[in-house]
């Protein structure tokens, strides 16, 4: 079960740490995917919620206000039938198409993605939610700019689907900060650059 007031949002550290964090928070099943082949994230839905937990959620998301992801993960929140979720953050959209335009949601940025991480680490504020895809998530692990990775394995094998990384992400040494199994056969894995 989870660890009570591990999931506190700001700490004294943090607050001490001037320079923001980009922290990778992300599902995936045993096998390593985030996604069906499809780019679906409906089997999310089939694991079980042990009552009176959230795996963390509630208090990760107080403690970041920015995000960042690709356009597919974009699209794909979109596609969900609830109002865009994360309008109390800044939102930044990494692409390779340099013809989209910004809408209410989200910045689109097509170029210079080290420098824009960076820059976002070096201004105040909370930290900075990795969202995802897979291709973003290889791009900014490659920039060496994730400082923690917070994965929850999920009791199940997909088979075909989308990879947590795709092509191929740089060879990283981790340290394990923290980890916790849940009633669900969820097991959550928390660490940082070694």
């Amino acid at each position: 079960m989870k660890t009570k007031g591990y999931f506190s949002g700001m700490t004294p550290d943090m607050k001490k740490n001037k320079m923001r964090k980009v922290k990778m928070y992300i599902a995936i099943s045993l096998d390593g995917k985030i996604a069906d082949e499809a780019g679906g994230v409906g089997w999310l839905d089939e694991i079980p919620l042990p009552e009176g937990t959230d795996y963390g959620y509630g208090d990760f998301i107080k403690s970041i206000d920015t995000t960042i992801m690709g356009n597919s993960t974009y699209q794909q929140v979109l596609s969900f039938p609830v109002e865009f979720p994360y309008k109390e953050q800044e939102n930044f959209v990494y692409t390779k198409n340099q013809e989209l335009t910004n809408d209410e949601n989200v910045t689109f940025v097509s170029s210079d993605f080290a420098q824009h991480i960076k820059s976002l680490k070096q201004q105040s504020g909370k930290d900075i939610w990795l969202i995802g895809g897979g291709q973003v998530n290889t791009l900014v692990h490659n920039l060496d700019l994730v400082d923690e990775y917070w994965i929850f394995v999920m009791p199940v094998i997909l088979g075909a689907g989308i990879p947590l990384f795709a092509d191929h992400p740089i060879k990283t040494s981790l340290q394990l900060i923290h980890s916790e199994t849940y009633d669900s056969g969820v097991t959550f894995l928390h660490y940082s650059k070694s």
